[in-house]
This record gives structure tokens, C-alpha cells and sequence, in this order.
């Protein structure tokens, strides 16, 4: 029965996105409505989005995950993380170059043993975002070595007492330990051609991941996130955390960063410490920065969770961005993109659908259902937090992390991933409570329009 279902959404995708061959199909509610996109503007007019056509821009049978977009004098280019083995291990680097979003070109392509940029990296290039610059295309990306797991007993003992009086867990103590065991650190290769990078060099202290930098009236900012399971202290960001420990998974604080050519960062200031990462933002014309963060790593920590209660949260701040406004959603939003669109937010990400369920395929128990992940957009105001949806773009299984930018005509090219629609074989690899993560997982560019609803 689970392998049917699997066939079925697989061929809703195969028959909404005809195959991955970029026909126009300008009006797809079939698929919204099943990844159960529902309006409540459905009879009133409104603003919302469509798209009107999807595109495979790179697929080859095996796990193509995390993709960025730029656009870079006067082409497109679109990175990810490529040729993986499954989601967890395996992958190189790929940048295409396109100069109209339609015919691609690989212009670089990295091993899984390339970019590590220090002799014991094990995961090098993860999450490669762009940064295009008048000088230079610039690509930031984090990768991992081994951790420091050099502590000794009484130094844990008493980590342990002061974490137990902070109102943390044995659980969640536990969980805390474990991060040491691998080390975070990020990384900055950059090209004055397109074509031609140059070795990656190291930015940022370790423990510190970054995610897509922007740029305002000339000078570049980007969101850091620090895991606080690097050093064996308790930081005053970690003290914050301990108390609510037991649904926090990644102990990680966000912080804002800039630059003013793209290759040495400094800290403008810290937005949070709420187990943040994958954090997007971007400005208005007065410079406001909204950033939306993704809560921990994970859609939930311990069995028995309601699904998709893990919430983003966004966060605003005027220059010079010292002091940030909290303002919680109500929507789980992973690897959140975020833009903004005339005088409006738009955000994008993973949504995971807690009332579409059916059995893990190896443990077929109530408690280890499965949610149906996709990608989709959203309006957010940011005065009250509000999120109404605006397109869900097709898409399943292991998929999403999109990024956004707009076409010169106006349109929007949201680019993500997504199991793959033209290979019949896909590989099971998930385990736990959320099941889903399969391979070949292809790179895929839609275009979407503005419209209204009547």
C-alpha cells in the first residue's frame, strides 16, 4: 500500500509538471489540491501567485539537493550540492550558467573529497549559497571535521550539575554532547569570470554555518548560526536554551553579519537564540531587514509531537540593526527563502502536512506515520506575523530549499529540489518518525506570476 502511494504522488508530479519537459501550465490547481493547498480568500478577490512553468534543469539519477540562484552580469547561475549518495553523505558541488533561465550549462563540478579546505574535512561545500558582486561571483558554503570530544569526566560532571540547575534534562544533556563530536565551520570561494574559482579559504570561527547573503545600497550582510555544542562551556546564548532544552535539538543562536566586499565578515549584532538556523532575510527600499529562521533542524524532537508544531519564527530590525522585533508564525517553514516582492513579504520553504499520513514503509505503527512534504510560498506581514499562502510549487519527498529571485520581466524563478519525476527507481532512506528522504533528487527552476482571485 505504501509503495502505491509513493507511485501516486509521483505520477501527480510526473502528470502537473509534464515530465520535467518546461511545458506552461497555466492554471495547475489539480496539483494544489493535492498537497492540500486550501484558500479561505477562495471568494473574495486577492492577491496570490501561480506558476506557469516548471523545469528539471539537472537530474542524473542520484541525490541533487540544496540549490541558491543568482542572477550575475547578465546570466543566471544556479548552485547545489550534487552526485550524493542519499541525502545524509557523498555529495560535490555543481554551478550551472544559463543566459536566459531556459539552456543550462555545468561550468564547475566538484568531488566529494574537493572544496574541504582543511585537511580532515569530512562534508566539505554543504548548502553553497551566491553572493554576486560587482568584482566577483562569491560562494559561501559550510562543511564539517571531526569534533573535540577531548573532555574529561570531572569536566563533564560538572557541565552536567550547572546544566541540571539551568532546568535542563539528562535527555537533553545527552543530546548536547553528542554535537561535539562533529565541528561546523564555514567557507568562501570566489570567481572573477564565471568560470574560474579560486581555492576555498575558511571565514567565520569555527562553530559558526552561514546561509545566503544579500546586499543593500552597496554593502553585503548574511545570517550566521552558531551551534553552541562546539566548545565544552556553557555560553550565556546556551543558559538561554538549557531551560526549554528538551525541544531544542541543534543549540544554535543567530547573528547578523557584513561586509564590504564579500570576503572578510564582522558581527553586526545577535538576532536570537532559539535554536535558529537556515536564516533568510531581505530588505525593503528604507533598508528593514525581515528574516525568517527555521526552529531547529529537525520537525520535532520526541515521539508523541504534534506534527508540524516546530513554528518558524521571524524577526525585524530597522538599521543599523541592533535590536530585532520577534514575531512567531504559525507554520512549521523550513529552509526558508525570503523576499521582498513590491510592498510585500513573500517566504518560501518546506512545509510538512501532518494530516496527509500513511505507514513508514519498514515500521508501519501509528506512531511512525509519515507527513507529506512539499514546497510552497507565502504572504507574511510583518506587523502581525500573519502567513497566507500564496502557490504551492510541485514537488515531493525529500525536496524544497528554495531560492528566489526575480526575471527581468517581473515574474519571479524560485528555484528547489525535489524527488525526482523522470527516474522510476527511487530509494527508500529515511528512518525515525519522519520518513521520506529518497533518492534520485533532481534541480528544478519554476517561473511564477502575480494574479488575482476573483
Amino acid at each position: 500500500m505504501t509503495e502505491k502511494r509513493w507511485e501516486l504522488d509521483r505520477r501527480n508530479f510526473v502528470k502537473t509538471t509534464v515530465a520535467g519537459l518546461g511545458l506552461a501550465l497555466v492554471s495547475p490547481p489539480r496539483w494544489g489540491a493535492a498537497l492540500g493547498q486550501e484558500s479561505s480568500h477562495a471568494h473574495r478577490k486577492d492577491n496570490y501567485f501561480r506558476w506557469t512553468n516548471v523545469r528539471e534543469i539537472y537530474s542524473d539519477g542520484k541525490h541533487n539537493a540544496w540549490p541558491d540562484i543568482c542572477r550575475w552580469r547578465d546570466r543566471y547561475y544556479a548552485v547545489f550540492n550534487s552526485r550524493g549518495k542519499h541525502h545524509g553523505a557523498g555529495h560535490g558541488m555543481c554551478l550551472l550558467s544559463s543566459p536566459d533561465g531556459e539552456k543550462w550549462e555545468e561550468v564547475l563540478l566538484t568531488g566529494e573529497d574537493e572544496w574541504g579546505v582543511m585537511p580532515d574535512t569530512t562534508r566539505p561545500t554543504l548548502c553553497p549559497k551566491l553572493l554576486p558582486t560587482k568584482d566577483r561571483l562569491i560562494v559561501v558554503f559550510y562543511f564539517y571535521t571531526p569534533g573535540d570530544t577531548n573532555v574529561s569526566s570531572e569536566e563533564k560532571a560538572e557541565l552536567k550539575r550547572r546544566w541540571l540547575e539551568l532546568n535542563g534534562s539528562e535527555e537533553s544533556f545527552q543530546r548536547w554532547v553528542g554535537h561535539h563530536e562533529t565541528s561546523y565551520h564555514s567557507g568562501l570561494s570566489y570567481s572573477e569570470d564565471g568560470r574560474t574559482f579560486r581555492d576555498p579559504v575558511e571565514i567565520l570561527e569555527p562553530g559558526w554555518r552561514v546561509w545566503r547573503p544579500q546586499t543593500f545600497q552597496g554593502r553585503h550582510y548574511m545570517v550566521g548560526y552558531r551551534c553552541h555544542g562546539q566548545s565544552w562551556s556553557i555560553t550565556p546564548e546556551l543558559a538561554q536554551m538549557i531551560p526549554q532544552a528538551d525541544s531544542v535539538e541543534m543549540f544554535e543562536s543567530a547573528s547578523l553579519f557584513t561586509s564590504a566586499d564579500g570576503l572578510k565578515w564582522e558581527k553586526v549584532s545577535d538576532i536570537a537564540a532559539e535554536d535558529n538556523d537556515e536564516t533568510d532575510f531581505d530588505f525593503t527600499a528604507e533598508g528593514r531587514i525581515l528574516a525568517v529562521s527555521r526552529k531547529g533542524a529537525s520537525s520535532k524532537i520526541r515521539a508523541g509531537a504534534e506534527p508540524g508544531t516546530r513554528h518558524a519564527l521571524a524577526y525585524v530590525s530597522d538599521p543599523p540593526y541592533h535590536s530585532w522585533r520577534k514575531l512567531p508564525l504559525s507554520e512549521m517553514i523550513q529552509a526558508p527563502a525570503v523576499r521582498r516582492v513590491g510592498n510585500r513579504w513573500i517566504v518560501a520553504g518546506r512545509y510538512i502536512d501532518g494530516k496527509s499520513q500513511w505507514p513508514h514503509p519498514e515500521s508501519p505503527e501509528p506512531e511512525h506515520a509519515g507527513q507529506r512534504f512539499g514546497t510552497r510560498m507565502w504572504f507574511l506581514d510583518d506587523q502581525t506575523g500573519t502567513l497566507t499562502q500564496a502557490v504551492t510549487l510541485p514537488s515531493w519527498g525529500d525536496c524544497s530549499y528554495p531560492g528566489i529571485i526575480p526575471a527581468p520581466d517581473g515574474d519571479l524563478l524560485v528555484i528547489y529540489y525535489s524527488h525526482s519525476i523522470t527516474v522510476d527507481e527511487h530509494l527508500y532512506m529515511g528512518g525515525g518518525l519522519w520518513p521520506g528522504k529518497i533518492a534520485p533528487c533532481s534541480i528544478y527552476l519554476a517561473r511564477v506570476v502575480a494574479a488575482e482571485r476573483a
